[in-house]
């Protein structure tokens, strides 16, 4: 299991990457719909919706609380969705967001120590649980579908 630099850096290279596929878009490619009932403002609006909620974990973990709020339960991920995907900016003004949103993401991420990352009795440590379940995962998920839509639209 990798170990913080080696997590936190390949989250900032599969961001990178991702984000660059869709910077120079026109804007009414924005409008387009290709994922579902989604929009890529929708798609960018729910990658920044878990990349808020997961700050907010991982802030709590590293006051050695637990990561998930009293009450909250993130099982019903399509729920959750819709509602990250309800808050889309218009156009390309959903960049700033995913941008503000992954920023946060990542520096609460640098800001866990340097013991809640790599591996222990065979299972990921919570630092590397976090940056998968809501970044790396979404990266990996989303990317194939990405590129599938920017190459239909190529025409």
């Amino acid at each position: 299991m990798p170990d913080k630099a080696a997590t936190i850096g390949q989250l900032e290279a599969d961001y990178a990457r991702f984000r660059g596929k869709f910077a120079e878009l026109p804007e009414d490619a924005w409008e387009e719909i290709w994922l579902g009932e989604w929009n890529l403002s929708q798609l960018l609006a729910h990658m920044g919706g878990w990349f808020k909620e997961m700050t907010g974990a991982m802030e709590r973990v590293a006051r050695g609380e637990r990561p998930t709020p009293e009450g909250v339960d993130y099982s019903d991920a399509d729920s959750w969705n819709a509602k990250f995907a309800a808050t889309a900016s218009p156009g390309k003004a959903a960049i700033a967001t995913f941008d503000l949103r992954f920023k946060e993401y990542a520096n609460a991420a640098q800001a866990l120590p340097e013991d809640l990352y790599g591996e222990k009795d065979g299972r990921p440590k919570i630092g590397n649980r976090l940056l998968d379940a809501s970044g790396l995962h979404h990266f990996a998920e989303h990317e194939p579908q990405l590129d599938q839509w920017l190459e239909a639209r190529k025409g």
